[in-house]
């Protein structure tokens, strides 16, 4: 089977001989290894000897042994034209079938992971010929190798040197899919790009065309397929160095069958070997008298001899004749091969002129007059060449098909479609004499071939030519299906970029319609900038070009820091707030913008670079600043109202006394009025000084005086000095407090003035309980903070009053300034801690105080320190 005659235009560049040579050396270096082995020197009559429990066990699975072999590796197994199992291995299988007396029921698969998918699942039971691997090993057993093949690297003729396994890194390479070679490289050489492909074949094609940029595979297939396929553009370039020993897999739970095969094998001779061997693997040297050149000199000498003068002239215009279709065959080849270089090249056209130029090309070089061109996912196309009765005009018309193979045109593309292959019919009207699904417009179709290209399993294209003045043949449809393939790829490659060009042109407008301004910073320069940043910025230039000077004084520094460090390709912080002015010339509150700047290291044009958003907050702060004004106000409102109410008090008894006094002076009668009426105003005039003096503590900033504190000891003493008034009272105080817990930096006099505030208010809280009075002090410690829980079982506080409580002047009590919690907060606050109030297990309320365990410095300073230094 594996022999070929020099066709037209295999002479490119593509030695037969030289090929044929490798393959030779390829298959006796591996058989000779087998020959050599002892105990293979038996006749071809000598059969294996079986014991009577394997020979039985032949006899019961007679017929039912399913032996499975690789699709598509030509010429080692295959199926011919009428679907025999034949080739290389096929001829072993034949051979063992005879020594056992016995058949295999050979089953067909389409892929070789189909097949391994099979054998994996106990669906099939013999693999007629693989390479055992770890993977395989465990669900086969393997005979010993029957044979061995090399395998090549395989490149286009442009790429002249020679290449080794560990020299192809960054080279993409294609290898069969679930192939032991694919297995080996990418185990020995992880760092290499394997691509794994349909077949040889498919492989093959890929590397022709330049989307591989090599291919690895066995000697014989690949050289079967150069020569058969006329890809003349390919050479081998080297040796993988890894050779396929090859045995028979036979399923893991039939260790009976696998014995068999192994004494079958090991009984081959050599001489049936060599037979094999030569029957598919053997150099052809054309003997002297079959040339062509020996017959025409024969010729010449008979005609010059025998014929007449005008004999010679018959001759010489037979052979013109020849010479001259000959180089039209050579031509038409040339055109062939220069159409699926230009159908690879018209990488701008549109699909629709894709289509065309490809259409256009199938009729033109399969010489056709009638085409036809369906697709799974869009509209399809029918060409044809009408003739009148009068034969020398012709009417061309091309119609558009919807979309998908509809059932009118059945007739068209419905064998090519249910066999999964392509046919060729040079008369069908033998093929469809019914003519069924085929429109009455296109039924004068006498000669017809289609090929169905396939997306893994499933059909998406089938094109198909007719009416070829004579009969199609095996050149005309590997043209057609060379075209056809052609073009998916090119389709599918330009739905791949119209895809990516589309994300390009949406993810663009979503930047340049961003809210945000968005700049792109690239060695140190700004490369992008689209229009929100350019309107934010104004007038201003680049950084680089003007460097800091319209930036707010008191945010140059870090600013100046955080914009170098982004130039110098080493971004200290992620985000930054500050102020700039929008123009250089006019420094003020109207050109002044808010903005924060976020950082993120990207990928831009195949670089590195940085994207900068830069968020307006301009309008947010002014919001913020009008919201604090209104809030100051508010509170300003509410301290002066609690002022006005605890002085109005006694100062309206104060006016009282003084007209008893002016009364009491006029009125000797009255003077015992007068000491009583002095008492009085003194008793109102010092709670209004009590007022005044607590407003002014509380207004008075006092940092604490942080010492290391055990904060069990103030909570002690607080309690302490609040017990005897609670006895009194008929409250009781329990504490809780955590031994184990490690001393902080506190104030203690202040925490102590916190907790008996808290006390104090849990006392006025429980005044209108009735039945038992609880109060109860916890101390804790949970993650890095200190607890302080003091709790009640009173009425608890609302929940719309839990914010509000903490204000200066706020209470719900008579007889209350409101300034106690707020004290509380504050003191709180400056501990860099926070009070919360909670509803209390006890059933009132709890006031929950929590203290970093660490010293930090206080809320205030630090607000204090951050003034004014970013929006």
């Amino acid at each position: 089977m594996y022999k070929k005659n020099n066709r037209p235009g295999s002479s490119d560049g593509f030695d037969p001989f030289f090929y044929r040579m490798l393959f030779w050396l390829s298959f006796t270096l591996g058989l000779s290894a087998l020959i050599s082995v002892p105990g293979l020197t038996k006749t071809e009559r000598d059969l294996p000897k079986l014991t009577v429990e394997e020979r039985q066990w032949l006899d019961d699975h007679q017929g039912r042994v399913k032996l499975t072999p690789a699709p598509d590796w030509e010429p080692m197994e295959f199926y011919d034209d009428r679907g025999r199992y034949s080739g290389f291995v096929s001829d072993y299988i034949r051979l063992i079938e005879r020594k056992l007396d016995f058949k295999f029921h050979i089953f067909r698969t389409r892929t070789w992971t189909e097949t391994l998918n099979m054998a994996r699942e106990k669906e099939i039971d013999v693999i007629s010929a693989a390479q055992p691997t770890p993977e395989r090993k465990q669900f086969m057993i393997w005979s010993t190798p029957y044979f061995s093949i090399n395998t090549t690297i395989i490149v286009q003729k442009t790429k002249r040197k020679n290449y080794r396994l560990d020299e192809m890194a960054g080279m993409t390479i294609g290898v069969p899919k679930d192939y032991a070679v694919g297995y080996f490289i990418r185990n020995r050489y992880p760092q290499l790009t394997l691509v794994d492909v349909l077949n040889s074949k498919d492989g093959l094609y890929k590397v022709s065309f330049g989307e591989l940029d090599a291919m690895i595979m066995e000697v014989p297939a690949a050289l079967y397929v150069i020569e058969n396929e006329k890809i003349t553009n390919l050479r081998l370039a080297g040796d993988t160095g890894f050779v396929l020993n090859m045995g028979v897999g036979v399923r893991n739970d039939w260790p009976i069958l696998a014995r068999v095969i192994e004494k079958t094998l090991s009984g081959i001779s050599e001489r049936e070997h060599q037979a094999i061997h030569s029957k598919w693997i053997r150099l052809e040297t054309k003997r002297f008298y079959q040339s062509q050149s020996f017959w025409l000199i024969t010729a010449g000498a008979f005609l010059v001899v025998f014929i007449v003068t005008g004999s010679v002239l018959v001759w010489n215009r037979t052979l013109k004749k020849r010479v001259i279709k000959q180089t039209e065959s050579l031509r038409f080849n040339e055109m062939r091969l220069e159409a699926l270089l230009q159908l690879n090249e018209r990488t701008h056209d549109s699909i629709q002129e894709i289509i065309e130029f490809a259409f256009q090309q199938m009729i033109r070089l399969t010489k056709s007059r009638f085409g036809y061109l369906a697709f799974s996912d869009q509209d399809g196309i029918i060409y044809s060449v009408d003739s009148s009765s009068d034969q020398s005009i012709e009417k061309y018309i091309t119609n558009e098909i919807a979309i998908g193979f509809s059932l009118e045109t059945m007739g068209l593309w419905g064998e090519a479609v249910k066999q999964k292959k392509a046919l060729i019919s040079n008369n069908y009207q033998i093929t469809n004499p019914s003519k069924k699904g085929l429109p009455p417009e296109y039924r004068k179709l006498t000669r017809y071939m289609n090929v169905p290209i396939f997306k893994g399993d499933k059909i998406v294209v089938v094109a198909g030519m007719g009416n070829k003045k004579t009969d199609y043949d095996l050149s005309d449809l590997r043209q057609l299906s060379l075209l056809a393939q052609g073009m998916w790829r090119r389709l599918q490659r330009k739905q791949v970029e119209q895809a990516i060009l589309r994300n390009e042109k949406n993810l663009r407008d979503l930047v340049e319609n961003s809210p945000n301004g968005i700049t792109i910073i690239q060695h140190g320069r700004a490369v992008y900038r689209n229009s929100k940043q350019l309107e934010l910025i104004g007038e201003i230039e680049p950084i680089e070009r003007i460097g800091y000077g319209h930036i707010y004084s008191e945010d140059l520094e870090k600013a100046t820091l955080f914009y170098e460090s982004i130039i110098d390709g080493n971004p200290l912080i992620p985000e930054l707030s500050f102020r700039f002015y929008s123009s250089l010339t006019q420094r003020t509150q109207k050109t002044m913008k808010w903005v924060t700047c976020l950082v993120t290291p990207i990928d831009y044009k195949d670089d590195k670079a940085f994207l900068i958003t830069t968020i307006d907050r301009t309008r947010a702060r002014k919001l913020e600043h009008l919201l604090t004004i209104q809030d100051k106000m508010a509170s300003l409102g509410r301290v002066a109202a609690g002022i006005a109410h605890e002085v109005r008090n006694p100062l309206s008894g104060i006016n009282i006394y003084l007209r008893t006094l002016e009364k009491s002076i006029d009125d000797p009668a009255r003077e015992h009025k007068i000491k009583p009426a002095i008492e009085a105003i003194r008793s109102a005039s010092g709670k209004m000084e009590a007022v005044i003096k607590r407003v002014v503590d509380f207004s008075k900033p006092i940092e604490p005086r942080m010492t290391l504190t055990d904060i069990n000891i103030p909570v002690s003493e607080a309690v302490q000095l609040a017990a005897t008034s609670l006895d009194k009272r008929g409250i009781v105080i329990k504490t809780d407090l955590d031994n184990t817990i490690l001393p902080c930096y506190a104030e203690p006099n202040l925490i102590e003035v916190v907790i008996l505030n808290l006390i104090n208010n849990a006392v006025d809280a429980l005044d209108k309980t009735q039945g038992d009075k609880k109060i109860r002090v916890t101390t804790k410690t949970a993650a890095e903070k200190i607890i302080i829980l003091v709790e009640d079982n009173g009425k608890g506080v609302a929940d719309d009053l839990d914010e509000r409580i903490f204000e200066p002047f706020f209470t719900t009590k008579e007889n209350s300034t409101g300034i106690g919690l707020s004290l509380c907060h504050r003191i709180v606050t400056d501990h860099n801690g926070t009070i919360t109030v909670v509803t209390s297990e006890l059933g009132g309320a709890g006031f929950v105080v929590k203290l970093p365990k660490e010293r930090t410095t206080s809320k205030r300073n630090s607000i204090q320190s951050n003034t004014g230094n970013g929006p």
